[in-house]
């Protein structure tokens, strides 16, 4: 009797080991995308999809000899899910977004944010973790463009800008998550990074290459079409950003050709409003400390380096608040901090949607000092 349940058990073990195994999927027939690219043009959805080799992401000791290949797939329909399924019926293997770490929008398709918004995220195969970027350049482009070492493309800018914002913060990358919720919010301007190519800088060899860079800013308020600010436009926005790793300056001895060089990578900014006799001051208060990086001669001494800094912190600041203003968005989110700290003066202020601070309504209060000057004595 004993020996008959033992024999029973035994056998639904095995059945349970037998009908797990039933259910496993084999890797190597699904094609995972990492990235993928939404554009609208003559009425249709444009949707780019990216493939990756996952064998060429691994890394490895032994020296790569060819340069890992990309597909990309194009489909395009009345829909985001209609385009996509016209690439799904060609591809040779199960399309799996699994793996998706990338999301761009092309301009022209901005204005249907939000039913973009809607399409990716209704079906829970994205996260809101993956980095998301506008662009007004070929998706093509981007998604062809080089890494270094024969690398992956998953080494490159668009997977991993935080590694570039370390050396040099300039636009803000942003995640999903953050851009749906400053989409979303009433008085809040929604930032999204323009990403494009440019082979001004890197060669392989003799030849030029193609690299990612960011090119500058997308700025949305009440899901209303976007404005573009360059780099140069909206730099002063890094000194706000919850990302901030590092600013480089060089700063120049009047009348001669003596240069040095600073880098601020401690860094503390609160904006805030107080009140004033015209009504309201938007304030930036600004405190940040950096390290001499080069003294190019001249006689340059310290107490001038850190005053030079910190006016081009200032005019940084100043000139992209004024560029926002003069393109009618708030690059600060004054506003924000209007609505949750004076909600009052924001319901009689910004109730025709279309409130902007005046240009001359930003106070600045900065301070900087250079806290060491290497492994050098200062001369």
């Amino acid at each position: 009797m004993r020996n008959g349940i033992a024999k029973l058990l035994l056998t639904m073990l095995l059945a349970s080991i037998l009908g797990g195994c039933g259910d496993t999927t084999d890797l190597s027939a699904q094609s995972f995308v990492t990235s993928m690219g939404i554009d609208f043009q003559e009425g249709k959805y444009v949707v780019s999809v990216q493939l990756m080799d996952f064998s060429s992401i691994a890394k490895s000791e032994s020296p790569k000899s060819t340069k890992p290949s990309v597909w990309i797939g194009v489909g395009k329909g009345r829909s985001i899910n209609a385009a996509v399924n016209q690439i799904a019926v060609t591809t040779q293997s199960t399309l799996n977004f699994d793996q998706l770490k990338v999301v761009i929008v092309r301009e022209p398709a901005m204005d249907k944010m939000k039913e973009i918004l809607d399409s990716v995220n209704r079906v829970r195969v994205t996260r809101f973790t993956i980095w998301m970027y506008g662009t007004r350049g070929s998706m093509i482009d981007i998604m062809t463009s080089s890494s270094f070492f024969k690398l992956s493309q998953m080494y490159s800018l668009i997977f991993d800008p935080i590694a570039s914002a370390k050396q040099n913060s300039t636009i803000e990358p942003v995640k999903m998550q953050k851009f749906v919720q400053e989409y979303n919010e009433y008085a809040v301007t929604a930032l999204l990074p323009s990403v494009s190519v440019t082979k001004a800088v890197w060669h392989e060899n003799e030849a030029p290459i193609t690299v990612q860079q960011f090119d500058g800013v997308f700025a949305f308020k009440l899901q209303r079409k976007p404005v573009f600010l360059s780099v140069d436009q909206a730099l002063g926005t890094r000194w706000l950003s919850k990302r901030f790793y590092r600013a480089n300056y060089t700063v120049q001895q009047e009348e001669r050709q003596y240069t040095s060089a600073v880098a601020i990578s401690d860094m503390k900014a609160k904006k805030r409003i107080a009140s004033s006799k015209n009504g309201f001051k938007f304030v930036i208060d600004l405190n940040a400390r950096g390290l001499l990086t080069e003294q190019g001669g001249g006689n340059q001494t310290l107490t001038e380096i850190e005053a030079k800094v910190r006016k081009r912190i200032e005019d940084e600041l100043k000139q992209t608040f004024v560029n926002g203003i003069r393109k009618k968005v708030d690059l600060f989110n004054f506003e924000e901090t209007l609505y949750r700290f004076h909600n009052k003066e924001w319901k009689k202020l910004a109730s025709d949607k279309n409130w902007l601070p005046d240009e001359n309504d930003i106070q600045l209060n900065v301070s900087f000092s250079i806290k060491n000057s290497g492994v050098f004595e200062m001369e």
